[in-house]
C-alpha cells in the first residue's frame, strides 16, 4: 500500500473495527501526520492497545483489501474518506465527524446545499403536511433535503422529493444496504432510482442498533445549513439532532405545533427557549439563505355546489364525526356520503379515521 490509497484502507479498516469508539478512534489517529502512518513498527504498541484482540481482524482485512472494495462495488456500494475532496466541506469541520462515509447512490449530493427535515415517527396529519409541503418546496428551489428515513417525518420529506423529481439524502444508523425499517423498501428503491443518496459511518451489511440512532443524527445536522423540526414529541430522537444542530453551529427552524397534541410538545417547548427559530413557511427558511422561491403555479379554482359548501362551512370548526356532519346539515346519509367523498375526490377534506373528517 502507498500514498492516499492506504491512508483510506486503513480509516476503512478502523472504522470496521465496532468495539473502538469514535473517541479512542479519533486519539489514535491523532498520533500520525497520515492515517497510514498507523501501520508503523514504532505505533505498533499503540494499534494494539486501542484494538485489542480485533487487531488481528484489522490486519486481516488490510490483506483481504482488494476482495471487499469489490465485493463492495459490485453491490452498487462505495465510500468517501475525509481525505477525500468528495466528502462534506460541512461535516469535515464539525467535531466528530466520521472518517469514512459509506455510499450508496449519487455520492455528489454530499457537496450540494442541504437542509435537513426531522420530527416524530408518529406524525398528526398536520405535521405530516408540514414536513411534505417544506419538503417539495426546498427540492423546488434546488435544495437537497436530508433525513433519517425513519417512520414519520423522515419518510414523509424523503417521499415528497420522490414525488416531486428531486434527489434526497438519506442517513442511516445501520449499513446502507440495510433497508430500515424494512416497510420503506418501495421508498428505498425509489430514491436510488431518483438520483438520491443513503449514506451511513457503518459498513455494509451492519445491522441497526438502538445506539446508533442519536450517533448517526450528528451526521444528519453536520451535512446540512439548516435543520427544520416539523413535529417533535417531547423525547423525539429530532430533538438529539436540533440540539446537536445547535452545538454545530447551524440554524435550527421549528414549526409551532398544536398546544394540545402530545406530538408537538417537543417543538412547542424548543419555541419557548429559542423563539427566534419560529418558521411558519417554506418561504421563511429560503429567505435565510437568500434563495429565491419558485414562482408558484396558479391553481385553477374549484367550484362546489350549495351542498358541498354546506358540508366545508360546518368543518372550517374543525374536525366533526359523519354523525355530527349528519345532525348540522340536515342532509339524509346517503346523500351525505356521496358529497363527502366527491369532496374528499376534490382535495377538499380528508377522512381522518373513525369516520370523522376534516378539511385539507
Amino acid at each position: 500500500m502507498n500514498g492516499r490509497d492506504a491512508d483510506s484502507k486503513v480509516l476503512v479498516a478502523l472504522q470496521r473495527v465496532e468495539k473502538l469508539s469514535p473517541r479512542r478512534r479519533s486519539l489514535l489517529l491523532e498520533q500520525c501526520t497520515l492515517p497510514s502512518g498507523l501501520l508503523s513498527e514504532e505505533m505498533r504498541p499503540a494499534l494494539n492497545a486501542a484494538l485489542g484482540e480485533s487487531v488481528t481482524d484489522f490486519f486481516r482485512f488490510l490483506d483481504e483489501w482488494d476482495e471487499w472494495a469489490d465485493s463492495v462495488a459490485e453491490r452498487g456500494m462505495g465510500w468517501v474518506t475525509v481525505l477525500d475532496d468528495e466528502y462534506s466541506d460541512l461535516l469535515r469541520e464539525t467535531e466528530g465527524c466520521p472518517p469514512v462515509l459509506f455510499t450508496k447512490g449519487n455520492a455528489g449530493l454530499l457537496k450540494t446545499f442541504s437542509l435537513a427535515i426531522v420530527g416524530t415517527r408518529r406524525p398528526t396529519r398536520y405535521g405530516a403536511k408540514i414536513a411534505d409541503e417544506f419538503a417539495r418546496a426546498f427540492a423546488a428551489a434546488g435544495v437537497t433535503v436530508v433525513s433519517g428515513f425513519a417512520r414519520g417525518i423522515d419518510s414523509c420529506a424523503h417521499r415528497a422529493c420522490v414525488e416531486s423529481d428531486a434527489p434526497t439524502v438519506a442517513v442511516f444508523g445501520c449499513g446502507v444496504d440495510v433497508c430500515y425499517p424494512a416497510e420503506n423498501r418501495e421508498l428505498y428503491d425509489a430514491v436510488l432510482s431518483g438520483g438520491g443518496l443513503f449514506v451511513s459511518e457503518y459498513p455494509p451489511g451492519a445491522h441497526p442498533m438502538p445506539y446508533r440512532f442519536p450517533e448517526r443524527n450528528r451526521i444528519i445536522s453536520g451535512l446540512c445549513r439548516g435543520v427544520l423540526l416539523p413535529e417533535a414529541a417531547e423525547k423525539s430522537g429530532s430533538l438529539i439532532t436540533a440540539n446537536t444542530a445547535v452545538e454545530q453551529g447551524r440554524d435550527l427552524f421549528v414549526v409551532p405545533g398544536n398546544i394540545y397534541s402530545p406530538e408537538s410538545r417537543g417543538t412547542n417547548a424548543l419555541l419557548g427557549s429559542m423563539p427566534h427559530a419560529l418558521t411558519l413557511s417554506p418561504e421563511d427558511v429560503l429567505e435565510r439563505y437568500r434563495i429565491t422561491p419558485p414562482a408558484k403555479e396558479k391553481e385553477e379554482a374549484v367550484q362546489f355546489d350549495m351542498t358541498e359548501t354546506l358540508v366545508l362551512g360546518c368543518l372550517h370548526e374543525g374536525e366533526k364525526h359523519f354523525e355530527e356532519l349528519l345532525a348540522e346539515t340536515g342532509l339524509k346519509a346517503q346523500e351525505l356520503s356521496t358529497v363527502l367523498v366527491n369532496l374528499e375526490l376534490a382535495g377538499a377534506l380528508v377522512q381522518t379515521g373513525g369516520n370523522h373528517y376534516a378539511l385539507c
